[in-house]
């Protein structure tokens, strides 16, 4: 898995199981993740590869977020709008 950036995952470990956030960087085996609530753009959760889950659409290719302004009121929006369409 590389070149995650800026894809949508579901979180599979810990206390934020089962949430649907956004991969902001990645480095080596880890992911930094945020959802625009109780992980914040400016501190995103550290968080084990093996612990995350690519969230693919109906063709089975990675969600991207595509906007350039990131903001947690933008992401949380985005988020709920999009975690209809996906297939985890």
């Amino acid at each position: 898995m590389k070149g995650l950036e800026r894809c949508l995952a579901v979180s599979l470990a810990g206390k934020d199981a089962g949430t649907i956030c956004l991969i902001l960087r990645e480095e080596e085996e880890y992911l930094f993740i945020a959802d625009g609530r109780g992980r914040r753009v400016e501190t995103p959760k550290k968080k084990n590869r093996k612990h995350v889950r690519l969230i693919t659409g109906e063709q089975g290719e990675p969600i991207r977020f595509s906007e350039t302004t990131l903001t947690n009121r933008f992401l949380r929006i985005w988020l709920r709008e999009n975690a209809g369409r996906v297939q985890v």
